[in-house]
């Protein structure tokens, strides 16, 4: 009798803690398979997301690789960039688009178009590598425009990690446009200091360095002031 009492008051503990508890459980089952589904849906999505986006690059790369485009073809083109930009963004595929999109309008001669491409993957890459690639391309969009400042402005950076070297040689390449010999040998000294074989070309370096001016020779103008002085 008394085991039987107990099965009994085992039984109905258990119907109270279910009254109690069993909304609960329920409730963390749902919630736990809910869970499962969203996550399985969300998965599928960043992979169709990816696999979009990957198409419309490629159509930008095959656009890209014919050289010059028609105008249609490169009005093409430019509509793909934007669209990977506002459905894609934060992939890896927008920031390549535009650093594609940036090349093209190089060689279209629409510098002010590439060097809006090139800022826009600087300002929002998570990559920082790819982030120093197009600060170094910008310089060098900027340095043709001849806004030198603007070319300076764009190698600023706190890491140039392996890209220091070709900072280096980018900034020697300004200091000569600016007419500043002195600004430029050391440049490009540095490049070839902390440029392994591979990081800069070397020779090519090395041959701007022997171009300029030897250092105990006067710059044009200290020349023309000393024989002005010696008259």
């Amino acid at each position: 009798m008394d085991e039987y009492l107990s099965e009994k008051e085992q039984i109905e503990k258990l119907r109270n803690w279910w009254s109690d508890n069993g909304s609960w459980v329920i409730a963390g089952i749902v919630l736990g398979v809910a869970l499962l589904v969203g996550w399985n849906a969300w998965q599928s999505y960043v992979i169709r997301r990816a696999e979009d986006a990957s198409a419309l690059y490629t159509q930008l790369s095959g656009l890209i690789e014919k050289g010059e485009l028609v105008a249609a073809e490169r009005d093409q083109a430019l509509d793909i960039g934007q669209r990977l930009k506002a459905n894609y963004a934060a992939t890896p595929y927008d920031e390549q688009g535009a650093l594609a999109l940036a090349g093209l309008n190089v060689d279209a001669g629409f510098l002010d178009e590439a060097a809006a491409e090139l800022e826009y993957v600087i300002e929002n890459s998570g990559d920082a590598e790819l982030a120093l690639v197009a600060r170094l391309r910008l310089a060098r969009v900027r340095l043709q425009q001849g806004r030198l400042d603007d070319a300076d402005a764009a190698l600023v950076t706190t890491d140039p990690g392996a890209f220091a070297a070709r900072i280096a040689e980018l900034r020697g390449d300004i200091a000569y446009a600016r007419g500043d010999i002195g600004g430029a040998r050391s440049a490009y000294q540095e490049a070839l200091t902390q440029g392994d074989a591979g990081v800069v070309n070397r020779v090519y370096v090395q041959m701007k360095l022997d171009d300029l001016a030897d250092p105990a020779t006067p710059e044009p103008q200290e020349a023309a002031a000393t024989d002005d002085s010696t008259s």
